[in-house]
């Protein structure tokens, strides 16, 4: 599942979202084909000169061809049956390469893939980008009354104009991005600017060039600290930790190079910045694994502690194999992994060494549910 699939799952929530994304993703496949022209050239064009230094390096090379660091001259050797094409023989060494000069010639198939791979997530980074840019300012309003999307690729530019009409509002916003073809190591894509809001009219009062945060605040009638204190209880109703994000206390407890949260415990990276990074609280993290198992057809017991009375009843166990406990929610016998102690006054082999266990605490290992 690509990213522009993942970020489709959430906005199915919001219609709206999902129009506004097919609409750019027709916008870019409108003038799809020559930004492929321009990636397969620059694929092949990066293709030919490894292939020029490597029949180059053939001249003054011996023994067998080894690729010499990420860029040198032997390393298109590494994808041969892509770059190199010899139907008849199986070259392994410079010598080879020099017998058979005449026969040794570059494909396209490898680079033509990679150019496509390329366009495909330029498409996708294009659409799903612009889209969460829109929902930042359109948050939870889905009235969208028509839109209006154009684009046009002149001279690796990707230009466009974005217009959005909803129930007593109406903004645009222009794109004016550079494609930038990259050929050191490989040939990438990427986006240089991003979308701008140039006008709005909100219940018939006309805005220039609003900024996002006031553009948002427009279409939703709220404060940013309304705003502030919506996005707080949404974190939190989905169980993440109120210190996400923030910066560490001054005091706070350090473990190498990581940060112990003084809310949930954990020891958790920084970010660059030296904020915590965002997390879910252990109990969160706990409910989201057992609604995974669950969905999965697995039992809610799974991975779960054993009931202490349970551990009671369980007598002495064999060293080397898993006890079996009944299991509270499907009533099953399951394999426990648990926390033994060898019992050494009683239970001894004949070499006088303990043969028996006491389990002190056990989980449940993964079962399914029984049909």
């Amino acid at each position: 599942m690509g990213k522009l699939d993942i970020r489709a799952k959430e906005w199915e929530k919001n219609p709206a979202l999902l129009r506004i994304m097919a609409m750019l993703e027709k916008a870019f496949n409108d003038v799809g084909e020559k930004i492929r022209e321009d990636l397969i050239k620059g694929y092949r064009e990066y293709a030919d000169r490894y292939f020029k230094r490597f029949m180059e390096t053939s001249k003054r090379e011996q023994g067998d061809i080894i690729p010499r660091g990420m860029y040198g001259p032997a390393v298109p050797f590494q994808d041969w049956h892509d770059y190199i094409h010899t139907p008849e023989y199986d070259i392994r060494t410079w010598e080879q390469v020099r017998e058979l000069k005449s026969r040794v010639k570059i494909t396209y198939k490898r680079s033509d893939e990679r150019a496509n791979a390329s366009y495909e997530h330029a498409r996708d980074s294009f659409v799903y980008k612009n889209v969460d840019k829109m929902q930042e300012v359109l948050g939870k309003r889905s009235d969208l009354k028509n839109g209006v999307i154009k684009f046009d690729w002149r001279g690796n530019y990707f230009k466009g104009n974005i217009q959005i009409y909803l129930e007593n509002a109406y903004f645009q916003g222009d794109v004016d991005i550079k494609y930038v073809v990259r050929t050191i190591p490989r040939v990438t894509p990427y986006f240089q600017y991003p979308l701008v809001f140039t006008d709005a009219e909100v219940n018939g009062k006309s805005y220039a060039r609003p900024a996002e945060q006031q553009l948002r605040n427009l279409l939703s009638g709220k404060t940013d600290e309304e705003h502030a204190a919506e996005k707080k209880a949404e974190a939190t109703a989905a169980g993440y930790c109120p210190m996400s994000g923030q910066w560490p206390p001054e005091k706070t407890e350090r473990v190498g190079r990581y940060r112990v949260c003084p809310s949930c415990k954990q020891t958790l990276a920084v970010s660059s910045l030296g904020r915590f990074m965002k997390h879910k609280t252990r109990e969160a993290v706990k409910k989201d694994a057992a609604t995974k198992l669950t969905e999965a057809g697995y039992c809610p017991m799974s991975r779960q502690k054993v009931p202490a009375e349970i551990v009671a009843k369980i007598g002495p166990v064999d060293g080397y194999k898993d006890p079996k406990a009944p299991c509270p929610g499907c009533q099953q016998q399951v394999r426990l992994d648990a926390r033994r102690e060898w019992i050494r006054d009683q239970f001894l082999t004949p070499g006088g060494y303990p043969s028996k266990m006491t389990v002190e605490s056990a989980t449940y290992y993964k079962h399914k549910l029984s049909k």
